[in-house]
């Protein structure tokens, strides 16, 4: 839902970036949440990151560096089915028998990589274990 610009009056500049933000109604942090939020939504881009990948290949690869759960089936489709709908990833069917469908990376998607790359930088200096309360191996 977008801020109605009559009711809301916020800085015509941002203190974070300097950038000029007169023609955004939506905070883009609230925004990025509501693009990308969800359990599984970074982590599938990370995935894709790699490129193509099965629905089983995306499922198993959450498992191994995730939280360590099976994604349910339904919940990843619905998860990838969203990402579809809002431009993040593309859907290929081949015309095969058994079914083949991969998924990729679409251009939307892709712009998102250097945001994940901070993230995972960030990541990197372990402070989310520390966050977390995450035991050290």
């Amino acid at each position: 839902m977008a801020l109605d610009s009559d009711t809301h009056k916020g800085p015509s500049v941002s203190l974070l970036t300097g950038l000029d933000m007169t023609h955004i109604s939506l905070c883009p942090a609230i925004a990025f949440n509501k693009i990308v939020g969800g359990r599984y939504k970074l982590h599938i881009l990370c995935v894709l990151h790699r490129g193509p990948q099965r629905f089983g290949e995306i499922g198993r690869s959450l498992v191994k560096g995730g939280l360590g759960k099976p994604v349910t089936p339904r919940i990843l489709s619905r998860e990838l089915k969203d990402m579809t709908e809002l431009g993040l990833i593309d859907r290929r069917e081949y015309p095969v028998v058994p079914k083949k469908v991969e998924y990729s990376l679409a251009p939307r998607g892709k712009a998102l990589l250097p945001i994940l790359a901070e993230i995972v930088r960030w990541g990197a200096t372990g402070v989310h274990e520390e966050i977390l309360e995450i035991p050290k191996q």
